[in-house]
Parts: structure tokens; sequence; C-alpha cells
């Protein structure tokens, strides 16, 4: 069978749980300086600048089935993934959830002039703090910078930071949203790493071939998804295709043809 063991923690979580304070005391400023709607209106108005359709991809590319895709694809290569994604999508869903039901924080739309500010997308106006797009993407993009070599470190930072601001660029979340989001991504991803090291049974054969059939699932589903985002199905139809045929190859036939030499021993 494909090397399930567990994930381990090398010297990239450091800058990441840097990045992580770093965005908390951003927050923190941007709360006590009330600079929170001027800011937003700031970003919102200077990304208008790009193409409708980098931000509306970019916006995608923080949503959960392209998260579980790309999850999906770095876990085909790095099988020890699969057990942290699994705590991350329990941890993640309490942390988004649970905070979005908490506070019932108002959307830009539903406090600013309809008129200035610019909206990509759906007009949403409920359930804004904290943004779970910007959670998604950076706790998709931690959990691979944590396995993989750490030159990738940036590139792949940046791009999950890129997603979030994309929230403020659609018009969906305020800043605050975004940058408590962000950190808190970064830190349950960390800490799903973590309990996964710490803890073996997290990484039982049973839970991991599990969380593989559950982003397989999601990956199937994700070109049917409908985002309401425009601009969008290229990508969704691609990273569908592809993080499929790199579990089909490198997750699932190594794994079913393992079990075939097992049941011959047998």
């Amino acid at each position: 069978m494909t090397d399930l063991s567990r994930i381990r923690l090398g010297g990239q979580q450091v800058p990441m749980l840097v990045a992580a304070l770093l965005l908390l005391l951003a927050a923190l400023v941007v709360e006590l300086s009330d600079t929170n709607a001027a800011l937003f209106l700031l970003i919102n108005h200077y990304t208008m600048m790009l193409p409708d359709a980098l931000w509306a991809n970019l916006t995608f590319a923080a949503d959960t089935l392209f998260a579980v895709c790309m999850l999906l694809l770095a876990a085909s290569y790095r099988p020890q993934l699969l057990a942290p994604s699994l705590v991350l999508l329990v941890l993640g869903t309490l942390y988004v959830h649970g905070g979005k039901a908490l506070f019932d924080a108002a959307r830009p739309a539903a406090v600013l002039v309809p008129d200035s500010f610019h909206i990509i997308g759906p007009t949403l106006t409920r359930h804004s703090f904290p943004s779970g797009h910007s959670f998604t993407a950076l706790s998709c993009w931690t959990l691979i910078i944590l396995a993989v070599s750490p030159r990738w470190l940036m590139p792949l930072l940046v791009i999950g930071l890129l997603s979030a601001v994309s929230r403020i660029a659609v018009g969906a979340h305020w800043p605050l949203d975004v940058l408590v989001g962000s950190a808190g991504g970064i830190l349950i991803a960390w800490l799903s790493a973590w309990l996964c090291q710490r803890y073996s049974w997290l990484n039982h054969p049973g839970l991991v071939l599990f969380c593989a059939f559950l982003l397989t699932l999601a990956a199937i589903y994700t070109p049917f998804y409908e985002d309401r985002y425009p601009f969008t199905d290229p990508l969704a139809l691609a990273i569908a295709i592809i993080s499929l045929t790199a579990a089909v190859f490198g997750f699932w036939i190594p794994v079913f043809k393992r079990l075939k030499q097992l049941k011959n021993r047998v």
C-alpha cells in the first residue's frame, strides 16, 4: 500500500505560525483603529483594476471543493496528508460555521451603499465573520506547505493570501473577516497536522482510506457545482480532472494492488 505514515512537521511550521501571528496582529490593528470599512473600500477599489475573471477564479480557488481537489492531488504524492485533511475538515467546520453562527455579522452589501463598491458574483448580506473562503484557502495551502519542500512555502502562501484578498475584491467580506479567517486557517491546519503526529490512532488506515474516499467523491462533484461566480467553470473542470487522474494512478491503483497482494497471501 502507498505510504500512510504520519506527516512530519518540519521547519516550515515556524514561518507559517509567524504568518498567522502577523495576520492576527493586523486584525487587531484594524479593529482598534476602526478602519475596517475604509480599508474594505480602498482594497475593493484598487482590485477593480484587474479583471473580474481573475478575482472570480481566485475566489473559487478558496472554495472548499477546490481545496479538496488540491488536497487530493497533493495526497496522491504525499498520502500522509490524508489524516490531517480529515481532522481539518472537522475542526474547520466547527471554527467557520461556529463563528458565523455566533457573530452573525453583516457583510458589506448589507451595510454600505450598493454603488460605493464593486461586487462580482452573488450579493451576500449575512454570516460575514470569519471568512470561510479565506480559512479554506490558507488551511489547504498550509497543510500542503507542511508536507512539501520548503522552497514551495512562499509561492503557495502568496497564492493562499491572494485567494483570501479576492473575498474583498468580489465584495463579499470585510478585511477583518479575511484576516481572522486566514489566521485561523493556518493555525487549525497546523493543529490538525500536530494532532496526527501526536496521536497515532488518527493515522489508522481505515480513517485514511475513508478520507481519500470522501475527497475523491468531492472531486467528482466539483465540475457540477454551481458556485455562482462567473468564469470559473474551466478551472473547476481542470482541477477535478487533474486531481482525479492523480488520485487514480498515484493512490487508488497502488492501494488496490496492495490489497490484492494481501488477499493472495491469505
